[in-house]
């Protein structure tokens, strides 16, 4: 006995309602959807096709009787479907220019009649659902009963997605914190006393974990190192070679701290020879002589230093070097500043002289002197949280654009 169209229509959704019903896993749902699409209206095959931006391609995510399928995005009724974002209904392939026929011939299928829906997420058209031989040909009132399915598969090709996107967001999560965790122990904890020396650091990250490093380091012959860099990128790239650069110039400052033209040398060509062409840094690295009465140092490509005079004069010592790690073979050159009593070094990193307000206007640099010329013979400390302070209210509701980090050292004999 035949049964009408809509006892058919009921009898369909009752068989697949407590499928889907049951199914939890999302994917799965995107297949029994499709599945009921093609029941409905009464066709052979059904398929669900998906935009591929980044090879500019449509791709099934699911299609009955063939393995994963890939076509020009704008190939075939259903490539004419999302272009136009239309319905398309075509019982007559025989003349109809836009049937991609390759697949046909691929996989021995012969289609005969065509029904294909776009599949939307919000106002974006993110694909098609398509539904293949029916027979007697498709329907206006086929196309009414698609596009309800539509609407229900591309639910659930964006939920899918929302919690692929979480998971990855998760793993991010884990990444950062990782990468964190690796640029934390890097940083000094802690500021034992020096002879003859006070001196502090500070890093302040834009994001959760940023690029910038600095290390304080006493040396054997009494001498003091400390450096200053930003590497190039983000995350747990930019740890790792955080990590390497930091253990690394420790070991050669150890070894050799009379020489730092060849410490630095050395630096970048360990860094060319393990490390990507965009993986670089820029770099201050300056001893100061155990007599406390000159900085030898080499810039590589970073922020020229603050040399505050005891009468507040500042002087800012041009000329550098290319960053470390950029060019194999670079040369770097040791510069010397005389130094006296009560002088104070002072470094920062482009966090804090390209701060930037809400309406993208830079910090004027006079505006870090006037900030370092208010602070004579105050704690170095001190100096270093007015100066974050006066960049932060320079800001105001901008958000950070970048690390902020400085090291100060100031001669006490």
């Amino acid at each position: 006995m035949d049964q009408s169209p809509d006892t058919r229509i009921a009898r369909v959704i009752l068989e697949h309602a407590t499928r889907i019903s049951g199914e939890q896993d999302i994917s799965a749902l995107v297949g029994l959807h499709a599945a009921l699409a093609r029941d409905l209206v009464g066709g052979d095959r059904s398929s669900v096709w998906l935009i591929d931006e980044t090879h500019n391609e449509l791709w099934t995510r699911v299609a009955d009787g063939v393995k994963e399928l890939r076509i020009p995005l704008t190939a075939g009724l259903v490539g004419a479907c999302i272009a136009n974002d239309e319905v398309i209904i075509a019982n007559d392939l025989s003349h109809d220019s836009r049937f991609h026929s390759t697949i046909d011939k691929t996989s021995g299928y012969r289609t005969e009649s065509v029904l294909c829906i776009p599949l939307r997420a919000g106002k974006k058209i993110i694909g098609a659902l398509q539904v293949l031989n029916k027979p007697g040909g498709f329907s206006p009132l086929d196309a009414e009963l698609l596009g309800l399915m539509a609407v229900y598969a591309a639910s659930a090709i964006q939920t899918e997605r929302l919690r692929t996107e979480a998971e990855e967001g998760r793993l991010l999560r884990r990444e950062l914190d990782i990468a964190r965790d690796v640029q934390l122990k890097l940083l000094p904890r802690s500021f034992p006393p020096v002879n003859g020396l006070e001196y502090t650091g500070f890093c302040r990250s834009a994001r959760f974990v940023g690029g910038d490093y600095y290390d304080l380091l006493p040396l054997s012959n009494g001498a003091f190192a400390f450096t200053l860099g930003d590497v190039s990128g983000k995350g747990v790239p930019a740890a790792v070679l955080m990590a390497s650069i930091h253990t690394l110039l420790r070991s050669l400052l150890t070894r050799n701290p009379d020489d730092l033209t060849t410490v630095v040398s050395e630096l970048n060509k360990a860094m060319k020879l393990t490390s990507s062409d965009d993986r670089y840094s820029t770099l201050f690295c300056g001893v100061v002589n155990p007599e406390r009465r000159e900085l030898r140092y080499v810039n590589a490509g970073h922020i020229p230093p603050y040399i505050i005079r005891e009468n507040g004069d500042i002087e800012c010592p041009r000329g550098g070097d290319i960053p470390v790690g950029m060019l194999e073979g670079s040369q770097y050159r040791e510069r010397i500043v005389a130094l006296q009593p009560q002088n104070v070094i002072l470094c920062v990193s482009d966090g804090i002289t390209e701060v930037r307000n809400s309406q993208f206007e830079f910090w004027d640099e006079k505006n870090i002197d006037q900030v370092l010329r208010q602070h004579p013979g105050g704690s170095l400390q001190g100096l270093t949280e007015n100066l974050v302070a006066a960049a932060d209210a320079w800001a105001g509701a901008a958000e950070q654009h970048d690390d902020m980090t400085i090291v100060a050292v100031r001669i006490t004999q």
